[in-house]
Formats: structure tokens, sequence, C-alpha cells
């Protein structure tokens, strides 16, 4: 279920988050409400990237590093998109993989990630494959506006 006015408003705050604009409680605090499932992931995936104790924008000691910012954009690439999310419910879907230790693994908690990391290519989540990610990535949705 794709919720365009929702997304729109997930990329703007996403956006603004990850280049410094806008305080960590800001963007818990702006997170739309919607049954888009990519909605939720986002936010989840951003979570492992910031304190939610103490009050800071991601610059100085808590900017993104080039590799994040590279990642990030592609989550905000989506969320411009008018692609389905497919992926696997998971935890922090996109600050992924977690290393479970031994008493995990004994659990089975490694299984849920394992089937998460089949379900598409990994490095352009939340696009499941390269073909999705590279027709967003060939047609920007906001450059195409009004033209």
């Amino acid at each position: 279920m794709i919720d365009r006015i929702a997304r729109d408003k997930a990329a703007e705050i996403a956006r603004h988050f990850v280049t410094g604009q806008i305080y960590n409680f800001d963007f818990e605090d702006a997170k739309p409400d919607s049954k888009d499932p990519i909605i939720d992931a986002v936010w989840d995936s951003l979570w492992p990237f910031y304190c939610d104790i103490r009050k800071h924008k991601l610059r100085d000691e808590w900017q993104l590093p080039a590799e994040g910012k590279r990642k990030i954009a592609i989550w905000i690439l989506f969320l411009h998109s008018d692609e389905e999310y497919r992926w696997p419910k998971i935890s922090y879907p996109g600050s992924r993989p977690i290393v479970y230790n031994l008493f995990e693994r004994l659990l089975g908690c490694h299984r849920k990630q394992e089937r998460f990391f089949k379900a598409g290519n990994f490095e352009v989540w939340p696009f499941v494959d390269d073909a999705s990610f590279l027709l967003a990535k060939s047609n920007p949705r906001l450059l195409n506006r009004g033209l």
C-alpha cells in the first residue's frame, strides 16, 4: 500500500534529519501516521544513527559518514518512488546485518534475518532489486514534477 502523502512528508523529514537541519526528537515526533510499511521501516532503520536520550542534530560528533548518507539517500529515493515495499517485516531493516550472540542463535533469532536477506538485494534496500532501483534513479520523481 503506497501512501503518497505520507511518503512525501517522510522523505522531507528524513532528508532534513540526515543533513543536520532538525533535532533527533523533532525527527521522532514528525513521523507520518500511515499504514504504508516503508514509513515504519525507514524510521526504525534510522534509530541506530542517533541517541534517543540526548537532544542533538546529525552534525559534528553525530554527523553521518559518507557511506551512511549514500545508504539513506537510497531510502529517500524509495520514499519518492511508487514502488511497493516488498521486504519481510524485521526490526531495523536498513541497518542490517545484526550479529547474533550464541544465545540468540540458539533461540533461532538469526533465521528471521536470513529470510530477510533472501528477499532481495540488500545493497539497494528498500528497493528489492537492482532493476527497480535503477528505474527510480533514472526517473527521479521530484525533477519530473510539472514537466
